[in-house]
């Protein structure tokens, strides 16, 4: 998110393996000192100053907290936003090292993702329906931003164990009047560290458990003549958390990472600053740990004729001591690149704020698509392409299936801005932002093997949870056989990869005025998002092997490769999106408010598989934007002459024609992909409550909670989970399998009438309804140079569903985190312990169909929570 011009100089940027081939540290300072030599790039739209050591030590609970969350250096508690706010000291004091951390620690944010920490989605407040396509071009529900430029890409953000962190800003509400793209629900921010006016250093290094070793280093100093600069750099690597009973040596979830960032700040007088920064992460994730849940355990839902079992599970997903998967799997690999530069001028009160920005990521996943080191038995037929669409097996064989997402994305945006200072009772901004997203190759793929398999053979399904007979009849299987090589493990195929771009071109201003202690500001932005795709592909409509093709990493594939060009999708969408908010300065103490607010993403396009007799249907190409109405007031208060911090907010929310992720409606689809649809409407109800109490001065406890109960409201509906979940052949024989919401009519938007499940009062999935953490601190002194400091946070998180028709629910747990440490004013040593009691948990849950089963069955892939993580931390400060 962009911050507003510098006002205050001494705070910190707002609101804008195991088993890897080896990079040590050595790298990291290779690139360090490239980096140095480079004119690296800028952290776009930052207001304020940072103070290196200020920003290692102030914590957001002592109050005086600066944030930028309305594009203008504002003091945390007279912002009327709800917000949490995380410095640098808070990050290391409750131990915070990655997403996961940041989620289990903050009440009304979710922070899920899949096999190699890939599709990363943040839910705020329940809005959870947060279409999780893998379709980059597909707008998240809350933006994720980095020195104030959007991050496309949701499979290569979770960075911050590794960055020069200076502060991360979560603003919950609609964001979308200043910041536009996608802030339908709320905008996560970090911000790195600027240079600072002094010479400073500091050094961290952690050793942990499963051989967890972290370094951080940074140093920062003037060079004279108004130059001044900073570089940081951050390494780690993790063996994983979870036993793999395939590789007992070898746990899974295990990283490595590096980033090196740097920043050159020029100052040429009190009325003119420009900022060059910017910096580089690699990260390489083995696969997380996960089980595929057995068809054996589902018990709800249709009978499906083939196997004689139910096509649902309806209950609560347990989690495993540990989990059965390929040994040899690939790592998942991220990349990413940012650049910025950011100008200041200050012209008799007048600001003018001038940011450009580029980034770059690439990413290529892994995940085990049969979940097991097993593999999936199938029959092998011997008549090629006779075998489909049923055929005769003559033998047993399991398949070793391993699937494969490729990305590539490249962005531009350029923001320029005018606005007034902040002393005067009116206050107005005016700016206009270009952003440009270009995803040249976006693809998922899968390699299907069987050792010693012919030409002429396939793969046929057979039973998957009794003793097959060792000849027989079986169903074609489309899912494995047209991704066939040799070794799944070092090469995947591809039926198709798109290519996508969007051109976001917008306006936006604020007018506010105070009347004595009372404040009203309007805020609105006018948003034309320009979205073009295209799907390019191979012609296999028989699905047999050898048509599918490889992609090289994440490079584009040559012309030619995949023949069929599909249509050119184009659409502009144009939106209009307002906030307005009265806020009230009670006593120097008392701050309440109150806002309305509009969010608006934009629709967009499935283009993952094209329109086709084997893949999606004409009408579910394109899909429509969703909005919401917010409404919120709330207070902020410093009492008990500040030892109290009591802030709170009371929510609704009026969410019209909801994206949620669905598959296609297409009863002759093969492989089906996720796809996005408008679903119908949400309302939501909650509040939330902040508190900090000072006890003494060596004392201190306080706590959160979040309540958040958003629902589907009539007319709300499932399409794709018609099979598992409609009985009866006709309208008037229509009814719901056991554990199956009620069946209704409605009118497509292809026009045609179809009875689907009834989403009506259902929760969206992953929509957390109770979300708290209590905590306490002490700080006590040993002598006058040394003190002993702790802190525990007990946090909970309620369950949530899985799918839409809530048959399926996970993650609820209370997880107890402990840091202990003596400290002066240059070193530091804390021994701190995550997850203390070891906790096991399920900490996300997908539904998808698997290969060896009929599509009729989303079976759910359950990825375990972090176990209990122990290490001591050094840190030394200059």
């Amino acid at each position: 998110m962009a911050p507003s011009p510098r006002t205050a100089a001494s705070h910190s940027r707002g609101l804008q393996m195991h088993g890897f081939k080896s990079k040590t540290l050595t790298t990291t300072a290779l690139i360090s000192a490239v980096l140095m030599a480079l004119p690296a790039a800028a952290a776009a739209q930052t207001a304020v100053v940072a103070d290196a050591a200020t920003a290692e030590t102030t914590s957001a609970e002592d109050g005086d907290i600066i944030v930028t969350a309305r594009k203008r250096a504002e003091d945390l508690q007279s912002v009327p936003i709800s917000m949490n706010v995380f410095t640098a000291a808070d990050l290391a004091a409750r131990n915070i090292s990655n997403f996961a951390d940041l989620a289990n620690s903050t009440p009304g944010v979710a922070i899920t993702s899949i096999s190699g920490g890939t599709v990363q989605n943040i839910y705020l407040r329940g809005l959870a329906p947060a279409n999780t396509a893998n379709d980059l071009n597909v707008e998240a529900n809350v933006g994720v931003f980095i020195d104030g430029i959007y991050q496309t890409s949701r499979n290569t953000l979770d960075i911050i164990s590794v960055l020069d962190v200076g502060q991360i800003e979560i603003a919950k509400g609609p964001q979308s009047a200043l910041f536009g793209r996608s802030t339908f629900a709320g905008a996560l921010a970090i911000a790195t560290k600027r240079p600072s006016r002094d010479l400073n250093a500091s050094a961290s290094a952690t050793v942990g458990v499963d051989d967890d070793y972290r370094v951080r280093a940074s140093v920062s100093a003037p060079l004279g003549g108004g130059v001044y600069a900073r570089i940081g750099g951050g390494y780690l690597t993790y063996d994983g958390f979870a036993k793999n009973v395939a590789d007992p040596k070898n746990n899974l979830g295990g990283t490595e990472k590096y980033a090196v960032s740097a920043a050159l700040e020029f100052v040429a007088s009190d009325n003119f600053t420009a900022l060059l920064s910017g910096f580089v992460t690699h990260s390489e994730t083995e696969l997380t740990p996960a089980y595929v849940l057995p068809l054996g355990s589902f018990n709800c839902g249709t009978t499906n004729a083939a196997t004689g079992l139910p096509t649902l599970f309806c209950g609560t997903l347990q989690s495993r001591e540990d989990t059965d998967t390929t040994a040899n799997a690939p790592d998942t690999v991220a990349k990413t690149r940012q650049l910025s530069l950011e100008l200041n001028a200050d012209l008799d009160g007048v600001t003018v704020v001038s940011i450009t920005g580029y980034t770059a990521a690439e990413n290529r996943a892994f995940n085990d698509y049969d979940g097991s080191s097993g593999g999936t038995l199938f029959g092998v037929c011997t008549l090629g392409a006779a075998c489909s669409p049923a055929g005769a097996y003559t033998r047993l064989a399991r398949a070793s299936l391993l699937s494969s997402g490729v990305e590539r994305v490249r962005t531009f945006s350029q923001e320029v801005r005018l606005q007034s200072d902040n002393n005067s009772p009116f206050q107005w901004l005016v700016g206009s932002n270009y952003f440009n997203s270009r995803i040249p190759v976006a693809a998922g793929g899968i390699g299907t093997s069987v050792p010693g398999l012919a030409a002429n053979e396939r793969l046929l399904q057979v039973s998957q949870t009794t003793t097959p007979a060792a000849t027989g009849i079986g169903a074609y299987d489309f899912t494995a056989n047209p991704f066939l090589v040799a070794v799944s493990s070092q090469s995947q195929l591809f039926s198709s990869y798109s290519r996508a771009s969007t051109q976001t071109m917008s306006v936006f201003g604020s007018l506010g005025y105070r009347f004595g202690q009372l404040r009203v500001n309007a805020e609105g932005r006018y948003n034309i998002d320009r979205k073009r795709a295209q799907v390019f592909s191979v012609s296999n409509p028989t699905s047999q092997p050898g048509f599918n093709q490889p992609i090289d990493g994440t490079t584009v594939p040559d012309t030619g490769v995949f023949p069929v060009n599909g249509p050119k999708f184009a659409r502009t969408f144009e939106s209009f999106a307002p906030r307005i908010t009265v806020d009230y300065q009670a006593t120097p103490d008392i701050f309440l408010f109150a806002s309305a607010a509009k969010g608006v993403r934009s629709g967009g396009f499935n283009t993952a598989n094209a329109v086709s007799a084997t893949g999606i249907l004409a009408s579910e190409v394109s899909y429509e934007e969703e909005t919401n109405w917010t409404y919120e007031a709330g207070f902020k208060t410093r009492l008990f002459e500040e030892r109290l911090q009591l802030n709170g907010s009371f929510f609704h929310v009026d969410w019209a024609n909801a994206q949620v992720s669905a598959f296609t409606d297409n009863p002759t689809a093969v492989n089906p992909v996720r796809i996005v649809r408008n679903a119908g409407d949400i309302k939501v109800n909650g509040f939330e409550l902040q508190s900090n109490l000072t006890l003494t001065d060596m004392f201190r406890v306080g706590g959160s909670v979040t309540y958040s109960d958003p629902k589907f409201q009539a007319g709300a509906y499932d399409g794709s989970t018609v099979t598992q979940c409609r009985l009866g052949t006709t309208p008037a024989t229509f009814t719901s399998a056991p554990g199956c919401p009620a069946i209704i009519a409605v009118t497509t938007g292809s026009g045609s009438v179809q009875y689907v499940p009834s989403l009506e009062g259902n929760r969206p999935q992953r929509a957390v309804l109770w979300q708290w953490n209590v905590h306490a601190t002490a700080d006590v002194p040993i002598n006058d140079a040394w003190s002993a400091t702790g802190r525990v946070d007990v946090n909970y998180t309620g369950p949530v569903f899985s799918n839409q028709i809530n048959t399926t629910a996970f993650g609820k747990r209370t997880l107890t985190n402990l840091r202990l440490g003596v400290e002066n004013e240059r070193f530091s040593i804390a021994v701190f312990a995550n997850n203390l009691f070891d906790k096991k948990y399920i900490s996300n849950s997908i539904n998808q169909p698997r290969a060896g089963v009929p599509f009729a069955f989303s079976v759910p892939e359950v990825y375990l929570g972090e176990t209990r993580r122990v290490g001591v931390t050094a840190t030394v400060k200059y």
